[in-house]
């Protein structure tokens, strides 16, 4: 072997151990990319299937609200806007939950997982208008129904300030809620698209 061959075999051995550094760095690089890709994913769908598993929370202390109205002697129409509303909301949660699992989202197909996500995004999208509609609703009638009583008007305005802000107040929490939650599904679905594309490729 003359110095030009040796030179040459060095050479490549050298490109071949600068490939399996590279292609080392490369896997570590891409086992902490998948890892964190799946903890973030961890957190979105924690944060995506909170409102179903808050539930029952939810209707205890609504029925808890609604036995407290009766038992303290509020007027007739603040229970039966609580029960309205969790003939709404409740009901409604569930339907837009209908067809979206938690575990299918880590296993199951992708592609219907992520026709199930967009499903279950636009569903919430009209839950919330819905809850809208009714809180904006709940402020008509409940005006009308104070210009009816014998109050002052001091009173009249008092009260109907208050429940303008708390429906202001609860409409803005729900609000910020659902810009998360619909941001987490988005992140979901761009997750699983990465993983479909990934695996097309491998």
């Amino acid at each position: 072997m003359n110095k030009e061959e040796f030179d040459i075999n060095q050479e490549l051995e050298q490109m071949r151990q600068d490939y399996a550094d590279l292609k080392e760095r490369f896997d570590k690089q891409q086992i902490i990319n998948d890892h964190l890709m799946q903890t973030a994913m961890k957190g979105d769908v924690r944060r995506l299937f909170l409102s179903k598993k808050t539930i029952p929370l939810g209707i205890t202390v609504l029925v808890i609200a609604v036995i407290l109205s009766f038992v303290q002697g509020y007027e007739w129409w603040l229970p039966a806007a609580l029960i309205v509303f969790g003939l709404i909301f409740f009901p409604g949660v569930f339907w837009a939950y209908k067809g979206v699992r938690e575990d299918e989202i880590y296993n199951g197909d992708i592609l219907s997982t992520t026709e199930a996500l967009r499903k279950f995004k636009k569903r919430y999208i009209a839950v919330e208008t819905g809850i809208c509609i009714y809180f904006f609703a709940f402020v008509v009638l409940a005006t009308l129904y104070m210009t009816s009583l014998n109050i002052s008007a001091e009173m009249m305005w008092r009260r109907g300030i208050f429940i303008a802000l708390l429906c202001v107040g609860t409409l803005t929490l729900e609000y910020v809620y659902a810009k998360r939650l619909l941001k987490s599904c988005d992140d979901i679905i761009d997750r699983l698209q990465m993983k479909e594309d990934n695996s097309q490729k491998n």
